[in-house]
């Protein structure tokens, strides 16, 4: 049985408010598996016999487009869950491939210690249809994204989603500008030039990975997106966003 007590599951929004017993229980047979960058956990259209929990590294989820390009759906990271949703269809296919960004530790466990548990655990039924509705409107914000009229609207999208999910206005990319500019459909050339447009503005600031958003109204405006502040109180450290793509980013 794996040492559970060495993997922080109560990262995860799925296991948040397990007891030690619970974790016990639900990894009664989990493994723990080393992934090389790289390496899949699964290919799109594979039985789903397992779901994960990312101990370290990064995953990306990603499907093939008709010319045979890596379209990327998502990154996941240290204390994410991934393909749970999948141990509950019929048949349990993954709809996407999973593939290592860099070297990786991951929890494994069993479709059925999932579905088992649910059976005899109500709470924890309700638990996960949260954290799956979570993860729906994480969705939702994604393909809103991507139907902006122009690039310059997706990135500040994404900016402003990643600043609510990182908690900060110290933004860290997650992925490389070529994987980025995947995930918003534009080409890395296209989005070298709207970061160089944006620090020339004086809108952010930073290098590469690193952006520090300055004036989030006013980088909405230089690419015509609505912008509302809602609740501004710095000084008691609450401060709510609602801004581009109809987000509601809380932050603080």
């Amino acid at each position: 049985m794996l040492s559970i007590t060495q993997i922080n599951l109560q990262k995860s929004l799925l296991f948040k408010n397990f007891s030690m017993a619970e974790f016990y229980e639900i990894g009664r047979n989990a493994k723990l598996k080393s992934v090389k960058q790289g390496q899949h956990l699964f290919r799109e259209g594979d039985s789903g016999h397992y779901f994960y929990f990312i101990k370290s590294g990064e995953i990306s989820l990603y499907r093939y487009s008709p010319e045979g390009d890596e379209k990327v759906f998502q990154i996941l990271s240290e204390g994410d869950t991934l393909a749970e949703a999948v141990m509950f269809m019929q048949p349990a296919l993954y709809p996407v491939n999973a593939k290592a960004q860099t070297d990786c530790e991951v929890v494994v466990f069993p479709q059925q210690a999932l579905v088992n548990y649910c059976h005899n655990n109500p709470n924890f039924m309700m638990q996960i249809m949260a954290a799956m509705s979570d993860k729906l409107y994480q969705a939702i914000n994604r393909v809103d994204q991507l139907t902006l009229k122009n690039a310059g609207q997706r990135l500040v999208s994404y900016l402003l989603e990643l600043s609510g999910a990182q908690k900060s206005e110290w933004l860290t990319l997650p992925v490389s500008y070529s994987v980025l500019a995947g995930q918003l459909n534009i080409t890395p050339e296209t989005l070298s030039r709207l970061f160089k447009r944006f620090r020339q503005a004086g809108v952010i600031s930073g290098k590469r990975e690193i952006v520090v958003l300055l004036d989030v109204e006013a980088m909405c405006k230089l690419t015509n997106l609505p912008y509302i502040v809602a609740n501004k109180d710095l000084t008691a450290n609450n401060e709510a966003l609602e801004g581009c793509c109809n987000l509601s980013l809380k932050w603080f």
